[in-house]
């Protein structure tokens, strides 16, 4: 099954319009829409008095014209009325400051008061709309604008109850966090804060901990609104990720979802494909299976300093490059352009007067142009976890380095080498892959230790890895648990500054982290420009003491990884149904496999059997 579809207001809009809206989905085959996901004031304007007769309109209108209906639940914007009875639902900042009622996202997953109206709501639309609609959405955008971290007092008491529960004691809590350093040993559970706006560095510890409650209220708050809708309704239920968001962790998200959606956009000033493709990937690799891109920027944005232009051409691109990565669907934002509010400048596919436009067209063209669903064949796996993202946040050696960026310069050589990626994660099965690549991961837990002594193909691990455990501790000996397997331990440590360095042979750069290695059971392949240890091989284990940019990567990878293709600007997969090739150039591109050419229109999408 394939989604073509769009984001839909029916809200903003006269009720005049409606019908000339899907005479427009109809004629350039969108047969998917999500509503309903900010429309709180539009069911409830005042306390207890439904109104459900909008919605029950569009709805009926929709289905008619067998357009699907993946409906929202309305809790990312709470009503006038309810922060002006319960102020207390307003979150606060780090600095303790009340984030205020006029925008949206005002709320703390962990407010009592705002629980008990959220499952209100979610229970009205659930039991109105269940047997009809074809899926949901819950909340929307859970974290964004820096809405995971919440520090009211309803999140302290909270906190302190998921402490509880974890470590049982305070004693136990009280060994795990170190606080015997700076005077920080609690002796009443109640004691216990958020240690914000502090003179100088929190707890690591406690901090970490903090990251992982912040995670698990979204989570929860997530939770809660399911099954309520599991009391109603059958049909499948997701929410809406987003482009490089660390905040909260997806992997465990994604658990409770029947499938994972986000919203795709443009993650830096200039457009880089291959990031993008990065998180898609990243999507895919959550539950191993398709995804939905339920929100896909059509050209312009409202949100940034800049918001660049972006041709119709850019979002047939965009939309093929989603489907060659395991989408089921590819839905632009926003389908209606709006006059007025906040996304006054944001594009969509229609124009303000409410006419097709030339992205309209372009979407259309690719229902003809892609595929069913991709599945790559299984190839190259990149350790993730969310929780070593938070460890590097936290305190640092280095405070330049970045744990995804720095993971993506890595997927970029992966995928110019003409490699399949998934990120696999602490539970996952690895028996499929033949490369396996650890970066940055601060915390190796013992279950992930052992599936890399177990992995048959070639290991590649580097600095930072396995120098920490799973309260943030530094462990006694690094790489934790693995010294023997990479016959290397690491005997210190410290920051650099793009530095020289020979591997293989070649100069390269590396930069923010220099490990010094004692090597007792391996082959150097590569110096720091000091003559220490960088890169070293044990059998088909590979340990790299530093940072290495994508050139860097690309060197010690093609050493093991053959180049599949001969060229650039192009996504090529290989999938279990032939090769995918998307030309990622507004222009004619060119590609050798072998001693074949393959010549590729502006955006085109290739595929050979």
């Amino acid at each position: 099954m394939q989604i073509y579809g769009a984001d839909y207001y029916p809200e903003h809009w006269d009720e005049s319009f409606w019908n000339r809206h899907i005479e427009i989905m109809k004629e350039y085959g969108i047969d998917w829409v999500r509503i309903g996901e900010f429309a709180w004031a539009v069911f409830e304007l005042k306390e207890g008095e439904f109104h459900f007769e909008l919605f029950d309109k569009i709805i009926k209108l929709l289905k008619d014209n067998g357009i699907n209906i993946i409906l929202g639940t309305p809790t990312a914007t709470p009503p006038a009325w309810l922060i002006r009875k319960f102020p207390e639902i307003l979150p606060k900042d780090y600095n303790g400051k009340v984030r205020e009622f006029g925008s949206r996202r005002h709320y703390s997953t962990n407010s009592k008061v705002y629980r008990e109206y959220s499952a209100r709501i979610v229970e009205e639309y659930a039991k109105r709309y269940g047997s009809i609609v074809d899926a949901w959405q819950i909340d929307n955008e859970f974290g964004c604008h820096g809405t995971t971290y919440s520090f009211t007092e309803d999140d302290r008491k909270m906190f302190i109850e998921w402490l509880k529960e974890k470590y049982g004691t305070l004693d136990n809590l009280n060994k795990a966090w170190g606080t015997v350093f700076w005077s920080q040993t609690y002796s009443d559970w109640n004691e216990i804060g958020f240690p914000i706006n502090t003179p100088t560095f929190e707890n690591p510890h406690q901090m970490l901990d903090i990251y992982r409650f912040m995670s698990d209220s979204s989570i929860d708050y997530m939770n809660m609104q399911i099954e309520i809708i599991r009391r109603y309704s059958d049909k499948p239920i997701t929410h809406n990720f987003m482009v490089d968001f660390m905040d909260i962790d997806y992997r465990k998200m994604a658990k409770y979802l029947d499938f994972v959606s986000w919203d795709n956009y443009i993650a830096t000033k200039e457009y880089d494909p291959l990031r993008q493709s990065a998180n898609h990937v990243l999507m895919r690799s959550l539950k191993k299976s398709p995804f939905l891109v339920i929100e896909q920027q059509p050209g312009r944005v409202n949100w940034r300093d800049v918001n660049e232009n972006y041709p119709g051409e850019y979002l047939n691109m965009w939309t093929k490059q989603g489907y060659i990565n395991g989408a089921l669907g590819v839905m632009p934002f926003r389908f209606d352009q709006i006059r007025f509010a906040a996304e006054q400048y944001h594009g969509g596919l229609l124009d303000y007067a409410g006419r097709p436009t030339k992205r309209l067209e372009m979407y259309s063209k690719v229902k003809s142009e892609t595929p069913n669903v991709v599945e790559s064949k299984k190839e190259v796996a990149i350790y993730f976890d969310y929780e070593n993202e938070w460890i590097h946040r936290i305190n640092h050696v280095n405070r330049k380095f970045r744990y995804w960026d720095n993971i993506i310069e890595i997927f970029k050589a992966v995928r110019k080498l003409g490699y399949n990626v998934d990120f696999v994660f602490a539970d996952d099965d690895l028996s499929e892959y033949h490369t396996l690549i650890v970066p940055y991961a601060f915390k190796i837990g013992n279950e992930f230790v052992e599936k890399i002594k177990l992995f048959k193909g070639n290991v590649y691990m580097t600095c930072m890895s396995g120098l920490k455990d799973e309260n943030n501790w530094i462990v006694e000996r690094a790489p934790h648990m693995l010294i023997d397997e990479f016959g290397v331990e690491v005997m210190d440590f410290g920051a650099i500054d793009k530095s020289k360095a020979n591997i293989l042979n070649a100069d390269f750069e590396v930069d923010y982290w220099m490990d010094e290695l004692r090597v007792y059971d391996g082959k150097i392949l590569g110096t720091f420009d000091n003559g220490m240890p960088l890169f070293v091989k044990k059998s088909n284990r590979y340990y790299l003491a530093s940072v290495l940019n994508e050139a860097g990567w690309l060197n010690i990878l093609s050493r093991t990884l053959e180049p599949k293709f001969i060229g650039s600007d192009v996504e090529y997969s290989e999938a279990k149904d032939g090769i995918y090739i998307l030309n990622l150039k507004n222009e004619r591109n060119n590609i050798f496999i072998g001693s074949q050419i393959i010549e590729l229109n502006a955006f085109e999408l290739k595929v050979i059997k």
